[in-house]
């Protein structure tokens, strides 16, 4: 495969949320099977694209490009292509490869259900804070390139299709807002299963719980339910949809960064009394 082509793959895995590894020998000395600049690309799966030279080194580069995507973190690691010793691949041929180890985790993305004044809001400050951001709503009139310049995705289309109409990854953050409480319900129902960071729901306690019930009335797992803030965000006391989108991608942040424990979630009706036009 040519660079251009392997790097195309990793701009369409990326673009695709997926997360990968991608495995550049950055020394090679003596009888090694591929030399300074190889690439390979190792996907969560174990699938690889290209090659760092087959065999017992390529399993082994494999193996570590796995256990660094569960860490998060990019290393460079030694491998000796001898029967024994501390970096040994059990490999014979006597050379040394030193390989680069490069984490690629996809962008994290807001996708916001709803353009009404909380959503355009929101995506103006998840922009700030280096969000992917994709909206969707029903309505031609508000998912426009007007009101939402900072968005990198519009949908026209039903809230009760959104994991149909957008591809939902581990690094997808999904909040809810919404202009009616049945496509409140529709989104929810539509990304509960999704694997989705977060999922969140704007509306007063009432709303949820009214929500919640109808839901699990239909045949949804109660148990699913408690994955969803909602209310959703940080009990900021703020009022406007501004302050509301703060409280939210404060919360967001939080989740993510495992403090959401002792943080005060919101508890005030008044962010989900009336609906988000």
């Amino acid at each position: 495969m040519r660079a251009a082509e392997l790097y195309a793959k990793m701009a369409e895995l990326s673009q695709g949320g997926a997360s990968f590894v991608v495995a550049t020998v950055i020394e090679s000395i003596g009888s090694s099977p591929r030399k300074t600049g190889a690439k390979m690309l190792v996907l969560a799966d174990g699938v690889t694209i290209e090659t760092v030279g087959g065999g017992a080194l390529e399993r082994q580069v494999v193996h570590d490009a796995l256990a660094c995507l569960t860490s998060g973190v990019s290393e460079t690691r030694q491998y000796d292509l001898k029967p024994v010793g501390e970096h040994a691949t059990g490999m014979i041929c006597g050379g040394e490869a030193k390989v680069f180890l490069e984490v690629n985790a996809p962008a994290k993305t807001l996708l916001i259900v709803g353009a009404g004044h909380v959503g355009e809001k929101l995506a103006a400050m998840a922009k700030l804070l280096d969000f992917r951001v994709a909206v969707i709503d029903s309505r031609e009139e508000v998912v426009t390139a007007a009101r939402f310049p900072q968005a990198d995705v519009l949908i026209c289309e039903h809230p009760g299709k959104t994991a149909e109409s957008f591809p939902i990854s581990e690094s997808t953050h999904v909040v809810i807002v919404t202009h009616t409480h049945v496509h409140d319900k529709d989104a929810l129902r539509s990304v509960i299963d999704s694997p989705a960071a977060y999922i969140g729901m704007m509306g007063s306690r009432r709303k949820v719980d009214t929500i919640f019930s109808e839901l699990v009335a239909e045949g949804l797992d109660a148990s699913k339910l408690k994955r969803v803030h909602s209310p959703i965000g940080l009990d900021t006391g703020g009022q406007t949809p501004a302050e509301l989108s703060v409280s939210i991608l404060a919360e967001i942040i939080a989740a993510d960064n495992g403090r959401l424990e002792g943080l005060t979630r919101s508890r005030t009706a008044d962010a989900g009394k009336s609906s988000d036009v």
